[in-house]
């Protein structure tokens, strides 16, 4: 069974990847920061993904970060100034085995990042893709782009990569991304 892509991070970028990974047939899961905002996502029935004028809904399950199931992959996409307190959120739920992927607009987190949660493995992405969100669980995809990650300490890439070209989110794997 292919491994959850958990989304923590509910703007642009976050919301357009756990889109296209549901779209994909991927297990996704959008970890949102509480009660009340799980149950105003839960209402709106899931992610609305926009393309070209078309407008499709993909009912990803939601759940709030104390949620106890372990994370084995976090796609962690918010701004780099919330970055640490986003995934300090979740660290009692992330191991050794954990991989997080971080989407940051900015940098300067990964450092930050990396020390909160020493035991799991953090890449690091930049994208060029662009979205904008026109309502809450909705996010239009305004500009095909390209995501590249990395991880200077293990320079192999991972086996999930995978995961992306089946989604169709074009990227390249950099072991010398910072």
């Amino acid at each position: 069974m292919p491994t959850t892509w958990h989304v923590l991070g509910a703007g642009s970028l976050g919301t357009l990847w756990a889109a296209r990974l549901a779209r994909a047939g991927l297990p996704v899961r959008l970890v949102l920061r509480n009660a009340d905002r799980l149950q105003a996502y839960q209402a709106a029935g899931g992610l609305t993904l926009v393309e070209q004028g078309q407008a499709q809904c993909y009912p990803v399950p939601g759940e709030t970060a104390d949620h106890h199931e372990p994370i084995k992959r976090l796609l962690l996409a918010c701004k780099a100034y919330d970055a640490e307190a986003a995934v300090s959120s979740v660290a009692h739920r992330l191991d050794a085995d954990s991989e997080l992927i971080l989407l940051q607009n900015g940098l300067g987190s990964q450092d930050a990042v990396a020390n909160r949660v020493p035991l799991a493995r953090c890449i690091s992405a930049s994208s060029t893709e662009g979205a904008f969100r026109d309502g809450d669980w909705r996010v239009v995809f305004a500009g095909h782009g390209y995501t590249w990650l990395g991880d200077p300490a293990h320079p192999v890439a991972p086996f999930w990569l995978d995961d992306l070209v089946a989604a169709g989110i074009p990227h390249e794997w950099s072991a010398d991304i910072l």
